[in-house]
């Protein structure tokens, strides 16, 4: 799980479009394709978003087989919950992210693209 600070966290959420991958990919995997047409902004934006969640460890690849035998990535929110708290002096900030994937295809995924 990748270790990510707070000024990150923030200034992914900044953006509407991210805010808007988060909250489709909670609701069920999508492919860059459906995200652009959902968000209403280029594949190669939404790639780039895409990227900067996946290195904060905020979204997820799983592969989805199509109906003519082959397979496409989509993507998963990983953002469980993001709380800012001040009290007593203090700001404090906790994110809780899902576990991964158990999906046996999913593992085979990871596994394959770390050779």
């Amino acid at each position: 799980m990748a270790d990510v600070d707070l000024a990150t966290v923030v200034a992914l959420l900044d953006d509407e479009h991210t805010r808007s991958i988060l909250a489709a990919t909670s609701d069920r995997p999508l492919s860059a394709t459906e995200l652009s047409e959902h968000c209403e902004v280029s594949t190669s934006s939404i790639y780039r978003r895409l990227d900067r969640l996946s290195d904060a460890d905020l979204v997820g690849e799983r592969t989805r087989p199509r109906s003519d035998g082959h397979h496409e990535t989509v993507y998963v929110s990983r953002l469980h919950r993001f709380e800012v708290t001040i009290s007593d002096g203090e700001l404090r900030w906790d994110l809780d992210r899902e576990r991964e994937s158990d999906d046996v295809a999913d593992q085979l995924t990871r596994l394959w693209g770390k050779f």
